[in-house]
């Protein structure tokens, strides 16, 4: 009986799971819109301050990637995955970026 009542409580946090994975991307794609709007506050601040050519390179490619990840975002809202496996290519993508974007972001506030 007790192993019933586990065994139905797994059951039914197997499409909890699978709701939160196929979801991820779209998270991940979130947290990087965060970060990049932190590193672009920062890096116009500077460029008003230094107004140098690679502080006007940094601005440019924090809103590149600005842009990316809001189209991701867009793309992931009017079509979710289907499956796990759709699921993960861009989980892992958007996972590693957002990776990068936290140590670029870390080591700019210094």
């Amino acid at each position: 009986m007790l192993m019933e009542i586990n065994l139905y409580g797994i059951l039914n946090l197997i499409p909890t799971l699978l709701a939160l994975v196929k979801a991820s991307a779209l998270i991940t794609s979130i947290a990087n819109i965060i970060l990049l709007i932190g590193m672009l506050y920062v890096y116009v601040e500077r460029y008003l301050k230094v107004k140098s050519k690679f502080t006007t390179t940094l601005v440019l490619f924090a809103s590149l990637f600005l842009v990316q990840n809001i189209l991701f975002s867009v793309y992931f809202v009017f079509n979710p995955p289907a499956t796990i496996i759709n699921a993960l290519l861009p989980l892992i993508f958007l996972g590693l970026e957002f990776t990068a974007l936290a140590l670029l972001l870390m080591i700019t506030r210094e």
